[in-house]
C-alpha cells in the first residue's frame, strides 16, 4: 500500500439535498474540472477563514443556487480519499439537507437535476457513491469511510492489470466482510474518470458525527 501514502490533505465538502416526501435526491452533473461528466452532490474546497459547514452552504449556493440555513444542514459523515501515487488526500465532509430556500439554478460548473431515489445513476457517478450514499439515504449516519482509488491503465497499456477489491462494512453491532473477484481496472466503470475503486472501509451508525480524520484514516475528533 506504499503507493497510497499521503503526507497532506485537502478539506472539501459535499451536500446531498433530499426531498423525503417525493423520495427524490438533487444531484449535479459536473461539466468541467475534477469529476467532470459525472453526477454528484454539491460541494468543493473550504476557503481560508470559513468553517467547514459555512463552506458547504456556500458551495451549495454557488453550484445549485439554493440556500440552506445553518441549523437545517446536518453532518452525515466524513470520507477520506486516497489516490494512487498522489501524496495529497481528500477529507470530504458530507452533509444532508431536507429544506432549502431559493430557486434551483444551473451554473457554468454544475447542472442540477432531481432523481428518484430508486433511480440514482450510480453508473454515472464516482464508484464510492454506491457504497456510502445508501447509508445516508437509509439514515444509518453518522458514518466514516476510507476510499482507495487506483489509477486505470492508459489506453494502449496493459488492460489486464488487476487488483483485489475488498469491501469491509462495519456497524456498531457487527462487522461483516465481503470479498469480490479481481476486476480489470481498464474495463470497470469507464465513465468514472482515470481512477477505479481499489478498496474501501465504511463504519456506520457512529455515536456522533465525525469532525475530521487523521492521515492514517482514523477519526481524530467528533462534531454533530
Amino acid at each position: 500500500m506504499d503507493s497510497f501514502q499521503i503526507t497532506a490533505k485537502k478539506v472539501v465538502t459535499l451536500v446531498m439535498v433530499i426531498d423525503k416526501e417525493q423520495r427524490k435526491i438533487l444531484l449535479g452533473y459536473k461539466k468541467r474540472g475534477f469529476g467532470a461528466h459525472l453526477w454528484n452532490g454539491f460541494g468543493g474546497k473550504v476557503e481560508p477563514g470559513e468553517t467547514v459547514k459555512d463552506g458547504a452552504i456556500r458551495e451549495l449556493k454557488e453550484e445549485a443556487g439554493i440556500t440552506v440555513k445553518p441549523e437545517l444542514i446536518q453532518k452525515a459523515g466524513v470520507l477520506l480519499f486516497f489516490f494512487e501515487h498522489d501524496p495529497v488526500g481528500l477529507e470530504c465532509h458530507v452533509y444532508k439537507a431536507y429544506e432549502y430556500e431559493g430557486q434551483i439554478q444551473e451554473c457554468d460548473e454544475m447542472r442540477p437535476q432531481w432523481f428518484d431515489i430508486a433511480d440514482i445513476p450510480y453508473d454515472q457517478m464516482w464508484e464510492d457513491d454506491k457504497i456510502w450514499l445508501p447509508t445516508l439515504l437509509n439514515e444509518q449516519d453518522p458514518f466514516f469511510g476510507k476510499m482507495h482509488f487506483k489509477r486505470k491503465p492508459v489506453e494502449g497499456g496493459d488492460a489486464m492489470a488487476t487488483a483485489s477489491t475488498t469491501s469491509k462494512l462495519s456497524t456498531a453491532v457487527a462487522a461483516p466482510v465481503e470479498s469480490m473477484s479481481p476486476t480489470p481496472f481498464g474495463a470497470a466503470q469507464p465513465k468514472n474518470g482515470p481512477y477505479a475503486m481499489f478498496m474501501h472501509h465504511v463504519e456506520r451508525n457512529l455515536p456522533s458525527a465525525p469532525k475530521e480524520a487523521s492521515l492514517d484514516g482514523s477519526i481524530a475528533s467528533f462534531e454533530s
